[in-house]
């Protein structure tokens, strides 16, 4: 007993058993816990699939581009090839006659200049034209006969002489090979032959054998 007469049990203050309820809060902690663990586990994963995801798009869109680039390479490859070969195919040069036989060259003749080739052919050979180019004259004209004058691309004018058909007028477009005529006598000439001049830029008529063999036409 106190002093005061009361026991010790009395005196003492009341004890309440809080197991239960600390386990239980405990427990909901711990739920708690686990929910925010595998929350952040799956927004790690979400955040991990879209960085994934960003780059496959990125290595998609590199590779689309790196296909469209060598696509365009190649078709630019393409287009400077075909371009290359049309303009070869433009500026290619052909004799205008074939097997005939060279009679008569470049300078003075008997007091007068003979100003090109003479080449001896039957009458009626096919005349092609030497390149691309345009015709200017097409008609007669003189000791030539019938005679054509063609103004090719880098400005070269080749005449031929002593046709016997013209085949062409003045402002058709003409490439390499193409028909211009056939071969004949008219005109001041001894023989069926083909009179071939050639004049560098429109000028003064120059020697066609050096030029001939400068092309590559022998």
């Amino acid at each position: 007993m106190t002093a005061t007469g009361a026991t010790v049990a009395e005196s003492s203050p009341a004890y309440f058993d809080l197991t239960g309820a600390t386990a239980k809060a405990r427990a909901n902690d711990a739920a708690t816990a686990r929910f925010e663990r595998i929350e952040a586990s799956q927004q790690r994963e979400v955040q991990a699939t879209a960085a994934q995801a960003r780059v496959l798009e990125a290595a998609r869109i590199a590779r689309t581009a790196e296909r469209q680039a060598v696509a365009k390479k190649r078709a630019l490859a393409a287009a400077l090839k075909k371009a290359e070969a049309e303009r070869k195919a433009r500026e290619k040069w052909l004799l205008p006659i074939k097997g005939a036989t060279f009679t008569s060259g470049f300078g003075w003749r008997w007091g007068r200049m003979h100003e090109g080739n003479d080449f001896a052919t039957p009458v009626g050979t096919r005349i092609g034209s030497m390149s691309t180019g345009t015709v200017i004259f097409a008609g007669v004209e003189g000791g030539y006969g019938n005679k054509v004058e063609i103004e090719y691309w880098d400005g070269t004018v080749s005449v031929f002489g002593h046709m016997s058909e013209i085949d062409v007028v003045v402002g058709q477009r003409l490439a390499p090979g193409d028909l211009v005529g056939l071969s004949g006598n008219t005109g001041h000439s001894t023989g069926p032959h083909l009179h071939l001049e050639i004049h560098p830029d429109g000028g003064a008529a120059i020697d066609p054998a050096p030029w001939l063999h400068n092309h590559g036409l022998q």
